[in-house]
């Protein structure tokens, strides 16, 4: 509908608004591969999206249809833009109880478990930026959220709009649950995390959707990190997960939490002249597995 057009799909690029689309799944029968399907179905979807005024067509395709995209529908990666999976083992507990006995599982785990906290509590000593004070859980997006929106998005070249109408759309009126916290300073807005938890035969999946803090503060996103990790515990949580880029100030913050460098996330767009203009001046980005269909 017009409201869901208004929000969606608009990004900031040095500084001025875009509208942008995303091309989510996509699948052909078995029966019919092939037969060029694929390449019609994309194509297609790209020249509707293009009709309608849209700057750029982008996806984050699996490895199986990456090929695709690439040469069939003149779709290329945008490889200055490198972002990874990235992820930290909270209770190991079920990953043991699959290859041994569920009591040694359970043993080891809790033990693993305690080892982090403790582990977490230590560093939050040693570095005031875990500490959860002024950290506050929200179910309604405050009123000064534009304030901080507008001092947040020019640090970066590419940003998904999150405008309080968005962040309520995507987030605080989704069907899905999400946790949804923010971080103050002297009472001013400087950050927020948000978080769904999954769960996929027998392992649950904490996904930290999206975040973003104050140019300057980054080092506070440990704060609402050792948060996520305390929710985690308490909720026997395997795994937490984050997409970064690798050139992002958080991905090294990232690392030095414990968050492990998994897989490269492929991020790709059709071939414009909009779309060559990114790819060749743009280097402070700021992508978040929210801005894609992955959750």
């Amino acid at each position: 509908n017009e409201k869901q057009r208004e929000i969606q799909g608009k990004i900031y690029f040095k500084g001025k608004k875009h509208i942008i689309a995303e091309i989510g799944d996509t699948y052909t029968d078995p029966d019919y591969q092939r037969k060029g399907l694929f390449s019609m179905l994309i194509n297609q979807t790209r020249k509707d999206a293009e009709d309608k005024g849209f700057s750029v067509i982008y996806g984050t395709p699996n490895k199986q249809s990456l090929p695709g995209y690439e040469k069939k529908a003149n779709f290329k990666t945008i490889n200055n833009i490198n972002i990874h999976s990235m992820s930290l083992l909270v209770n190991i507990s079920p990953i043991i109880s699959r290859k041994s006995h569920w009591i040694l599982g359970l043993v080891i785990g809790y033990l693993y478990s305690i080892f982090i906290l403790c582990l977490y509590e230590l560093k939050k000593l040693i570095n005031k930026t875990y500490s959860l004070k002024e950290i506050v859980e929200i179910e309604i997006i405050p009123n000064d959220w534009d304030d901080f929106w507008k001092k947040a998005h020019v640090s970066h070249n590419f940003i998904f709009l999150r405008d309080l109408k968005a962040i309520e759309w995507r987030f605080i009126n989704h069907p899905n649950k999400y946790r949804f916290y923010i971080l103050k300073q002297h009472n001013e807005l400087i950050g927020y995390l948000t978080y769904r938890i999954l769960h996929e035969k027998g392992i649950i999946n904490l996904v930290i959707a999206d975040f973003l803090v104050l140019k300057g503060r980054e080092e506070y996103l440990n704060s609402l990190l050792f948060r996520v990790l305390k929710d985690s515990i308490e909720q026997s949580v395997t795994k937490i997960s984050i997409w970064c880029p690798q050139d992002s100030p958080y991905f090294r913050i990232l690392k030095d939490f414990g968050f492990i460098r998994g897989s490269n996330v492929p991020v790709i767009c059709y071939q414009n002249d909009f779309a060559s203009e990114i790819q060749d001046s743009c280097h402070k980005w700021h992508f978040t597995i929210s801005d894609s269909d992955n959750i």
